[in-house]
């Protein structure tokens, strides 16, 4: 009789809105360059439940903007992302090379939530009424930037995502008076970590130490 290969079990890889693709999509990449056999299961959660469902064994590991400090969770950081202003093309703002959260005040700002940064949303919050009433957020960063390319006002987000939307009619300008950085995290439980979750975090190790 012939012999039954039993396939590994799948690695469940949760995956917080807002995590930039660009690294994960080489990440993933590289885990089926190097390990065809363990099929990655992804699962769109949304980032108040991640840490639940890695507790409760729903999930092997996950993808996420916000660092966990609950000891039961293993958290690391792997890269980080900067953010910038999202312009249309005729905006009043084209002359500045650089623009500071101050320049931004006479604009409608469009912020998309999920981008997790914790130093943008507490300097937001700190402006003045009147100044915090000019900052709308939205469901998605296609929103984002729908509303910026026909002219409603700029956007923050992060860099990369502003730079594969320039054929969107959008252009980009630095945040100086930051720094304002998104970082995604992986985490997984502290206990029952299969070889196979460990061996995913050293690939997500060694994409996270590239530069760009």
């Amino acid at each position: 009789m012939p012999t039954v290969i039993s396939q590994p079990p799948p690695l469940r890889l949760a995956i917080a809105p807002g995590v930039t693709s660009s690294r994960l999509s080489d990440l993933l990449a590289l885990q089926r360059a190097e390990e065809p056999e363990v099929t990655i299961a992804l699962l769109e959660v949304r980032g108040d439940e991640i840490l639940a469902g890695l507790k409760d064994g729903h999930y092997d590991a996950a993808m996420s903007l916000q660092g966990a400090t609950d000891s039961a969770l293993h958290t690391q950081p792997l890269w980080i992302e900067h953010m910038a202003v999202a312009m249309p093309l005729r905006s009043s703002l084209m002359d500045h090379a650089k623009l500071a959260i101050a320049d931004l005040l006479d604009h409608p700002v469009f912020r998309w939530q999920a981008e997790s940064c914790p130093l943008l949303d507490q300097r937001l919050s700190s402006l003045p009424a009147v100044s915090r009433q000019s900052t709308q957020y939205v469901a998605s960063f296609e929103m984002l930037a729908l509303k910026v390319a026909a002219g409603y006002g700029v956007g923050i987000c992060t860099q990369s995502r502003i730079e594969r939307a320039h054929q969107w009619g959008l252009i980009m300008r630095s945040l100086v008076d930051g720094p304002y950085e998104v970082v995604t995290y992986l985490q997984r439980p502290y206990v029952q970590a299969t070889p196979a979750t460990e061996r995913f975090e050293r690939r997500a190790l060694q994409i996270g130490s590239r530069s760009g």
